[in-house]
């Protein structure tokens, strides 16, 4: 009887009652693991306390994180009668989850709590700021019976497709419409935007019942309490009294060839009355329309909305619906969300040659041109000010196995319509300059290259089908000498080109030369390894440069046709590149002069009997010219 009462009073049921900060650690998975708690100093055990489980995250400790939440958010000034307790993750350069079962210490942590205090079982919420605000989510909607509701600060997403469950680290998105999930996000922390803006959109599509505070001027941290002091009475009473339609999106193709085309919008209900009813007026091209859906749709729940077909001139409208009321006529209880609005673009007929494009304005993407994202910032087209062939910009993207896991994601720039048939010889040349990246040991246990792609494209049916005209990846691809050699940071993984470091690619789109209303696409597919920059976009008659014919001018290439031998003489014209192309656009040879020449002599040997492209750049500039080799 003895020993069992010393084993009765052996465990956690009979912790201390301490109040204010203190630390104490469970025995989990065979090993000591610290949890931090704060009590209020007015602790009574008569009352029954809310309790908040607080995630911190990477490179945090639970001790740290509890006390940034009591002393610098002063968070118990605002939650009364408020018990935290903030777990330690087994691992503090990842989330709660690894090594795989480490989650459980969430479970330990509220056991401490639940055996150590009085505490009202129906009001736990799941707290969790970055790395531990994505662990909060997983968690929570994995038991979700457990927490009145889930507050996620800034929950670190590791990217677009981790939120689109299409890795290992997944989301029970049908859990959703169980638990009210409040998440804050800084406006200014633009990494995280598209992930945690996929992640929203994917729990709306599940009816989750979430709320989404992008919060101005805050980075990737905690708001102060007063932004988001509205996520208690939200666990409360997550929908709005009465009726509540909320326009999440609108949808609309970004560009048709044709005056008509569908359009549609997503709402859900966000308010406590069923809707049955939602009335909608818009403007379309600047002319108005209404429309009525019915159906039946309960709290939170959420449906796509056919709208009436949208017809415009040609040129680049906005298409903004609006919700004029809801239920026999009822104004909507909340404006706020009533109102989204998506840009199009109605072009019937191609542009005609020549066409430049250097991202030379300020505002991306250039007029007539179209931009397809993947979803995460840093791999999307953009506008690069500090690396150019010429003028002042050109056109970047980038992937790296440093940031999030996008490999096989496709980020697309399609150009303007053209019209192909405007001038005899239709081609498009570009400058690239290109690198992949490589780790070898011991950077890393094996030699590994990391090599994104790029492939160019043509369409002849406004983009509903392409052809792929030119696609080089990794080393072919790359136009620097080695590849960047292990790189350990984001910097490190950029590329810096000299004017040695760019090549003017040539596809002959000789092929469309009888279609009107075409596009090109450039498509940069992610295998987490690359830098590019594309400038000087040129759709114009004939190859690069100016072409010269032989025994005119001040460049003279002969003999042409050629058999084994190529003479380049630029007489008072310093030579300093020159190179050949198959019709391809594929490179098979490339001769860099270190030394003032006029005259270059190279070998054809090694190429097989056909049509080249020759590129002399001189101090003058660029020169090309058809070359035959024939035996």
């Amino acid at each position: 009887m003895v020993m069992a009462l010393l084993c009765l009073f052996s465990g956690t049921a009979v912790r201390a009652q301490h109040t204010g900060s203190y630390d104490t650690t469970v025995v989990f998975s065979g090993m000591p693991r610290a949890v931090s708690l704060y009590v209020p100093t007015s602790y009574t055990a008569g009352t029954a306390y809310r309790l908040m489980v607080c995630l911190h995250g990477l490179g945090d400790t639970c001790n740290a994180y509890r006390n940034a939440l009591v002393s610098s958010l002063a968070w118990p000034t605002h939650l009364a009668n408020t018990i935290l307790v903030c777990p330690e993750a087994a691992n503090r350069n990842a989330d709660y989850y690894n090594p795989a079962g480490g989650e459980g210490i969430i479970q330990a942590a509220i056991d401490i709590a639940m055996e150590t205090y009085h505490i009202d079982t129906s009001d736990v919420i799941l707290q969790g700021f970055s790395l531990g605000g994505r662990a909060a989510l997983r968690y929570g909607l994995d038991n979700s019976s457990t927490f009145k509701g889930l507050l996620l600060n800034t929950p670190a997403i590791q990217g677009v497709k981790e939120a689109l469950n299409d890795g290992g680290y997944t989301f029970n998105y049908t859990n959703a419409p169980q638990i009210p999930v409040y998440i804050t996000h800084g406006a200014d922390d633009i990494l995280y935007t598209g992930p945690i803006d996929s992640m929203y959109r994917q729990l709306i599509l599940h009816d989750g019942i979430v709320k989404l505070n992008r919060v101005p001027g805050v980075a990737h941290t905690i708001p102060v309490f007063a932004a988001m002091n509205g996520f208690l009475p939200y666990f409360d009473t997550p929908a709005h009294a009465g009726g509540d339609a909320d326009i999440v999106a609108v949808s609309i193709a970004k560009r048709s060839c044709a005056v008509t085309l569908p359009a549609a919008c997503l709402i859900r209900n966000t308010g406590t009355d069923t809707l049955s009813t939602v009335n909608f007026s818009g403007v379309a091209a600047g002319s108005t329309f209404s429309h009525s859906w019915t159906g039946t749709l309960a709290p939170y729940q959420h449906t796509w909305v056919t709208l009436p077909d949208v017809t415009a001139a040609d040129g680049i409208h906005t298409l903004t619906v609006t919700v004029a009321s809801i239920n026999a006529g009822i104004t909507d209880t909340v404006t706020a969300n009533n109102e989204q609005s998506a840009s199009f673009q109605i072009a019937t007929s191609g542009n005609a040659l020549p066409i430049s494009e250097g991202f030379e304005a300020v505002a991306f993407p250039p007029v007539n041109w179209i931009q397809r994202t993947s979803g995460d910032i840093y791999c999307a087209w953009d506008r690069d000010n500090t690396v150019r062939k010429t003028g002042i910009a050109s056109m970047t993207s980038f992937n790296s196995i440093l940031l999030f896991d996008n490999a096989g994601r496709v980020d697309e720039m399609e150009s303007p319509i053209l019209d192909l048939t405007s001038v005899s010889e239709p081609h498009v040349t570009f400058d690239v300059a290109y690198n992949y990246h490589r780790y070898i040991p011991p950077v890393t246990t094996v030699d590994t290259s990391f090599a994104d792609t790029l492939s160019v494209m043509v369409s002849t049916d406004c983009g509903t089908t392409y052809t792929t005209v030119y696609k080089k990846g990794g080393a072919e691809l790359a136009t620097f000498p080695s590849p960047i050699l292990n790189a350990l940071s984001v910097p490190a993984a950029f590329i810096n080109p000299t004017a040695a470091n760019w090549r003017t690619e040539d596809i002959d789109l000789g092929a469309y030369s009888a279609a009107d209303g075409v596009i090109v696409k450039f498509s940069y597919k992610s295998a987490l390894g690359g830098s590019i920059n594309i400038d000087n976009v040129n759709f114009r008659n004939g190859p690069a440069g100016v072409t010269l014919q032989a025994g005119t001018g001040s460049i003279r290439l002969f003999p042409n046709p050629a058999t084994d031998v190529l003479h380049v003489s630029a007489p008072g014209n310093d030579i300093t590149e020159l190179s050949i192309t198959d019709m391809a656009g594929r490179n098979v040879l490339n001769l860099s002069c270190l030394t003032k020449q006029q005259h270059v002599e190279t070998g054809l040997s090694l190429l097989p009997s056909g049509v080249y492209i020759v590129r002399v750049q001189c101090s003058s500039g660029l020169y090309t010219e058809k070359l035959t080799i024939a035996r």
